[in-house]
């Protein structure tokens, strides 16, 4: 039910977007971080040193970087609220990590 939910609302309700999902998953071993849209996907492990939101931070723009269609809006599904609320907090103190993501969607958005 929750998916055929979630495709009906897809399908009706957000057809303008170009959708891409992030998904990042940490172990003692390795931190990887994955990216999908309906065109192509990729999937590929960071030192591990690096923190989960570190490599949410990451996934989404390289998502920018690699999936995102020219002349659309984009949608992302990800589940990573802290760095949604970083870039919300956006200051001269945010993590680089956060600067740089902000700055790779300020420029999708200017040159669009």
């Amino acid at each position: 039910m929750i998916k055929a939910l979630f495709e009906k609302t897809i399908s009706e309700e957000l057809q303008d977007y170009f959708i891409i999902a992030t998904d990042v998953s940490k172990s003692h071993i390795f931190t990887s971080i994955s990216d999908t849209s309906n065109l192509r996907s990729f999937s590929f492990r960071i030192h591990p040193i690096n923190s989960i939101f570190t490599a949410e931070a990451l996934a989404i723009f390289q998502a920018i970087e690699d999936l995102s269609v020219p002349d659309s809006d984009l949608l992302f599904l990800t589940d990573s609220f802290s760095v949604l609320q970083a870039l919300k907090n956006l200051s001269i103190k945010s993590p680089k990590v956060i600067l740089r993501l902000a700055h790779k969607i300020l420029m999708k958005a200017k040159f669009n």
